[in-house]
């Protein structure tokens, strides 16, 4: 198999209700794709989702770094093997900056999909076999608005999802209300943690967790700025609830240094940001090595091949505490690949094991939602 050609592609989707918290608000999903072309006319698809609050990274970023740092490096290459194909992308792996995750993540997925199309196995191979056949996602209630709160409380309530997030923001007050409203409507079987999104200081987090005590949080997810990593090391040590790193774990590199300051309890290992799968399986790997749990979290916004991505990584790995993402068509306007593999009631979703990613974009679809378009090839 011979890399010859990778195109990129910048999608807009409509999302079906906007969702805000601390760092940002967004009612469309702004996504690169990424397809791999081989000599045979085969093509892999690979997908990221640019967030400047969580990697620094923008959509402009991420096209000038596939443009001029990390496809140049992969075209020409041959390959003899799907494991062939996963030992070549590690040496580029190693050598991203940590504003350089997405942008690999997107290039990395195409590669091993258009691989385990070829080569016939499924990416998620580069993590392992399957541990688990199916897993459970969360709900995720992200608006501060009351009204929208009930109407989310209520579908999730009805729908059966067993755990879910809820946003939070800098006011106390705002904050207990919206609580207040979810377990009121979810009852107290569903279990429910917080995301901070990087609002509240040390000594903030510390008053907001103990105010909020009845409501038995399961987590706190990044609730002091990302760089903030003295401040999420005295969050841990207060040891009020289970702190999740989500902004402060982009790389392996973060991950060594989060553990060496014991600065959490679980790691948010979201496929994009954390440079795909191979780095998720690694980082991953670094937290069982640790005594540390981890969740498969998802950007907002994610479309069907980061769905899937996250699918892989949260069923082949050893146990992760939450999962979140493959929401589809529940998010987006539409989604834009095939087969659909949006979450189904009370959140189940079964593991994926079909060659490659396991999703591939409709060209119609896609035809839609193209934003722009460029060609690298040799």
């Amino acid at each position: 198999m011979k890399l010859t050609r990778f195109d990129i592609i910048t999608v807009d989707i409509p999302m079906r209700q906007s969702v805000r918290h601390a760092l940002a608000e967004r009612n469309v999903a702004r996504n690169i794709l990424v397809a791999a072309h081989d000599e045979k006319g085969g093509i892999g698809w690979g997908e990221c989702c640019p967030r400047p609050y969580v990697t620094g990274e923008t959509i402009d970023s991420v096209k000038q770094d596939l443009t001029t740092t990390i496809l140049p490096q992969l075209l020409g290459n041959e390959l003899a093997s799907f494991e062939a194909a996963a030992d070549m992308l590690v040496p580029q792996l190693d050598s991203m900056a940590r504003n350089q995750q997405a942008a690999f993540c997107a290039a990395e997925l195409a590669v091993l999909d258009l691989a385990g199309n070829r080569f016939g196995t499924s990416a998620g191979m580069v993590l392992g076999p399957v541990q688990t056949p199916q897993v459970r996602y969360s709900g995720v209630i992200a608006t501060d608005d009351i009204e929208s709160v009930k109407q989310n409380a209520a579908f999730m309530a009805k729908f059966g999802v067993g755990d879910v997030k809820v946003k939070v923001g800098a006011s106390l007050e705002s904050n207990l209300e919206i609580l207040t409203t979810a377990r009121t409507i979810l009852g107290d079987q569903v279990t429910l943690r917080i995301d901070a999104n990087c609002a509240w200081s040390a000594a903030e987090t510390i008053r907001q967790l103990t105010a909020m005590q009845s409501f038995s949080l399961t987590g706190v997810e990044q609730p002091v700025p990302g760089e903030d990593i003295d401040g999420m090391r005295a969050v841990t040590a207060a040891k009020l609830v289970p702190v999740v790193a989500d902004e402060s774990l982009c790389s392996l590199e973060d991950a060594r240094t989060l553990i060496r300051e014991q600065a959490c309890d679980v790691f948010n290992v979201r496929i994009s940001k954390c440079g795909g799968l191979i780095n998720a399986g690694r980082i991953d790997q670094l937290a069982r090595e640790a005594g540390l749990d981890c969740q498969l979290g998802a950007q907002v916004g994610e479309a069907g091949i980061l769905s899937a991505a996250g699918r892989h990584y949260a069923t082949r790995s050893q146990g992760v505490r939450w999962c979140e993402g493959s929401y589809g068509q529940l998010l987006l306007e539409e989604d834009i690949t095939e087969p659909d593999i949006t979450l189904g009631p009370g959140g189940i979703a079964p593991a994926l094991d079909t060659h490659g990613i396991g999703v591939t974009p409709a060209p119609e679809r896609l035809q839609r939602y193209e934003h722009a378009r460029l060609t690298v090839s040799a």
